[in-house]
């Protein structure tokens, strides 16, 4: 949940400062908080005690809830998908020239695939030089007519961008990558102690795997049927696209492994123990209980 929480807050601000809107809308946040709030905690919370715990040593009541173990691969989890999704934000979707409210003509700025995008067409338009009119300033005399008119209307580019509210596959994609990033990391979210196979017992446990492929499924429907993708802000996939969404959003259980070789010891342990100060109360609240038995 904490490598959810730095990975969508760190999307929500850069979308605002750079693009003036998140890649996520409000619905599809509420469905990732869902799945790992509800569904992800009680899929690890139901996984049965080992014997390997019974020869764990009993942590002290001061230790940090988060031990360096958990903050390393929060941190090193939370920059992959920060890295691809940014990839995937800035780094796809072909801009096109403009005649009217359409981005038609030849492609000015070809990214991979063949996916118009889904950023705003300001943004794109005026990352683009001499492709369109320029977006209207009311300071700048060079975005307007004579007459005093925008020379680029509101809805310019945005029928073929989909900047005007509508669903593109390109922010599909984004969104699609960042769920299934959080599914398979449950998976990786198993293991907490420096393990290396993360599947290990995975087949026993019937209700993880119930909620996951559950979750599966539904992010399926969520993006593929007609109606319950337009409420979510999605539209449907091709295979190829699919494929490359899948291969992205299992690439955190490979790379889990490599981050095993980083030592937890560079990084921090969080969340602290008992204060002191209810340290020293419970150390009075023992010598009198002693005097008492005394």
């Amino acid at each position: 949940q904490l490598t959810v929480n730095i990975t969508a807050c760190s999307l929500a601000c850069v979308g605002a400062a750079i693009l003036t809107e998140s890649p996520l809308n409000a619905i599809q946040m509420l469905w990732v908080n869902l799945i790992m709030d509800s569904f992800a905690s009680l899929a690890l919370a139901t996984e049965d005690p080992t014997a390997a715990l019974l020869t764990r040593k009993p942590y002290p009541r001061d230790q940090a809830v988060l031990s360096q173990t958990m903050v390393r691969n929060m941190i090193l989890h939370a920059a992959w998908q920060l890295l691809v999704l940014s990839a995937l934000i800035f780094g796809l979707g072909d801009v096109c020239e403009g005649h009217g409210d359409e981005c038609t003509g030849r492609v000015y700025v070809d990214y991979y695939g063949a996916v118009k995008s889904g950023r705003p067409g300001a943004y794109d338009m005026d990352g683009v030089e001499g492709v369109c009119p320029p977006a209207f300033n009311s300071a700048d005399p060079l975005t307007m007519d004579a007459a005093g008119k925008p020379l680029r209307p509101d809805d310019f580019c945005s029928e073929a961008h989909k900047g005007g509210g509508g669903n593109s596959q390109h922010y599909t994609m984004v969104f699609n990558v960042f769920v299934l990033m959080q599914i398979f990391n449950e998976v990786n979210a198993r293991k907490i102690h420096n393990e290396l196979n993360v599947f290990d017992g995975v087949l026993k446990n019937k209700i993880f795997l119930i909620i996951v492929i559950g979750t599966l499924v539904t992010q399926v429907a969520l993006v593929e049927i007609p109606g319950l993708n337009t409420a979510f802000g999605c539209t449907h996939l091709t295979k190829d696209q699919w494929m490359a969404c899948l291969l992205l959003g299992a690439s955190v259980i490979p790379l889990n492994v490599l981050f095993h070789l980083v030592p937890p010891s560079l990084f921090p342990a969080g969340g602290g123990g008992i204060p002191d100060d209810d340290d020293d109360e419970e150390d009075e609240e023992g010598e009198e209980g002693g005097k008492k038995t005394e």
